[in-house]
């Protein structure tokens, strides 16, 4: 078969773990569904039925999709998984979602630009090879020393801006699902990160979505980060979030059950339905926390003093001393904090916990109306 006649949605995983460079860099597949490849194992997908210039349509929230004969947003979708290299279910989530379409049994119905992050890590099996990419984003990349992490990372900058500005001068929504998967148990076996700035707050709708696709916590954070979905927050303005999916394991062991709730929601997303409408009607809540803390290493002194194994979401009780560095120490100072992300063995200058605490509803104040 030659790469005119091959399906880039179907060998889009192959392609990357057989370390197969094509000669093509765009093409229509076989499903009719438009792609350019920007680098290894990122694809930018066209819907087959997507005018070629697409017209300014205003308001993005008011644009009629007719194929869906409603009023509905339109989205540049960006989804991401393999960050880390061993981070191996979301990736079989977007496979399968790409052979469906590929199949004619998904009709993509959005602009979307599937990325997966870090090729020469999937191959290894390992988290990342010389530095976190996770850790590269938001510019950080120019203060390291140039590696094949820092190359991509800038890489993958250049290509989220373009993809961004290339919808011919129409306004659109923009959203960013980052999938993860944890490397400990968690309390919330399911969980976002969702980043906001002051400029673009998390939305209730964007939360309440996440909700509906089975996730059980949402951290909330404006606090800057290096992280791919902060930057698509910070410098586009999407609704972004980072989802951890469980825990890691090796490709073929993943437990893809209990993920049905997020690959539901984005076959909804994806061929132009909305995402939080789930099949079964039911609406769910998602706990709500914000950071209140990040723990950082500073010194090669550091210590945390949590045991190895504790899950994500563990609380602890204010008067808690939970790490030390140096003179310095972290102590609780809520009624009770939760630690996310515990890993002493991070290097000097990053962050080795983030502390949480729920977030409490606002209550409105109904005037008293005094009796006439």
């Amino acid at each position: 078969m030659t790469d005119a006649n091959r399906s880039a949605l179907r060998h889009w995983l192959s392609d990357v773990r057989d370390s197969r460079d094509s000669a093509l860099v765009a093409g229509t597949d076989p499903c009719g569904v438009r792609w350019q490849r920007h680098a290894q194992g990122v694809l930018e997908l066209t819907p087959a039925d997507a005018p070629t210039d697409a017209p300014d349509v205003g308001d993005a929230r008011d644009a009629t999709d007719t194929s869906v004969g409603r009023h509905r947003p339109r989205f540049d979708a960006i989804l991401s998984c393999g960050i880390h290299g061993d981070e191996t279910a979301p990736i079989e989530i977007v496979d399968a979602i790409l052979h469906d379409i590929a199949d004619g049994r998904l009709t993509l119905r959005e602009r979307v630009l599937v990325v997966l992050g870090n090729p020469d890590a999937v191959r290894a099996g390992k988290r990342y090879l010389e530095c976190d990419l996770n850790r590269l984003f938001q510019g950080a990349h120019a203060k390291r020393a140039e590696s094949p992490a820092v190359q991509r990372a800038r890489e993958l900058e250049v290509i989220v801006a373009q993809f961004f500005a290339g919808t011919n001068g129409a306004r659109r929504l923009r959203r960013h699902v980052d999938m993860h998967t944890a490397i400990r148990a968690s309390l919330f076996p399911r969980f976002a990160v969702v980043p906001g700035t002051p400029q673009h707050p998390p939305s209730d709708d964007w939360i309440d979505t996440l909700a509906a696709a089975d996730i059980e916590a949402i951290m909330l954070t404006e606090q800057p980060s290096v992280t791919f979905s902060y930057h698509t927050c910070a410098r586009f303005g999407a609704e972004s979030c980072t989802l951890e999916l469980g825990k890691v394991a090796p490709f073929g062991q993943n437990r893809l059950e209990n993920f049905a709730g997020i690959d539901a929601a984005l076959r909804r997303w994806l061929s132009g339905a909305e995402m939080g409408a789930r099949d079964d009607g039911k609406t769910l809540r998602a706990q709500r926390f914000r950071v209140a803390a990040e723990i950082v290493r500073r010194t090669d002194a550091f210590v945390l003093d949590v045991p190895a194994n504790t899950p994500n979401f563990t609380p602890f009780a204010a008067g808690t001393v939970l790490a030390r560095d140096g003179e310095n120490t972290y102590t609780v100072s809520h009624p009770q904090e939760r630690i996310v992300f515990p890993n002493p063995d991070v290097a000097n200058g990053l962050r080795a916990g983030v502390m949480v605490v729920p977030v409490v509803p606002v209550v409105p104040v109904v005037p008293v109306v005094p009796d006439a």
